[in-house]
């Protein structure tokens, strides 16, 4: 046995489980997280349905868990990583975000915001992959989560001035 407490003759302690509250507080210090998704994490340690109904509406209460902020700065992050409105909806959803909140935060994606992000993804495709067609590139931009139209858009309308 390895256990260097053992080895120096002292007995080893076992440290006690820290409650659900405090394991919700370290996750929330490394990122924020939605109240749904925050509850499964605390499910999955071993912490029982009451403690982390408990420990979500205490973190609620005090602050530390707001699904509106939490939105917003997924979809700020994602965008810009760039990646399209369709791959934001779906991060929002299956972070667990409430309904409301994502919509709110989905409002600050814009036609035109979206289309410069998408050009600036195919700018920088079409500059590590030369010799790829429109097809790769729509592709790509699917897979980014742009949706068809401005896809469409960046594809076929810049297809000419490349």
């Amino acid at each position: 046995m390895r256990n260097s407490q053992s080895s120096r003759g002292r007995p080893s302690r076992k440290r006690a489980p820290k409650p659900a509250y405090d394991r919700g507080l370290d996750l929330l210090a490394r990122r924020p997280h939605f109240a749904a998704e925050l509850a499964t994490k605390l499910g999955q340690r071993g912490y029982g349905a009451a403690e982390v109904e408990s420990a979500v509406e205490r973190l609620t209460a005090a602050g530390h868990l707001n699904e509106g902020e939490t939105a917003h700065v997924l979809v700020r992050s994602l965008k810009r990583r760039g990646y399209g409105r369709r791959r934001l909806e779906l991060d929002l959803r299956r972070r667990g975000a409430d309904e409301a909140a994502a919509r709110t935060a989905l409002e600050t994606v814009d036609d035109e915001d979206e289309l410069e992000r998408a050009a600036a993804v195919a700018a920088r495709f079409r500059s590590t992959h030369p010799s790829r067609d429109a097809a790769a590139l729509a592709r790509h931009l699917e897979r980014r989560g742009f949706l068809p139209r401005t896809i469409g858009t960046v594809v076929f309308d810049s297809a000419g001035t490349s």
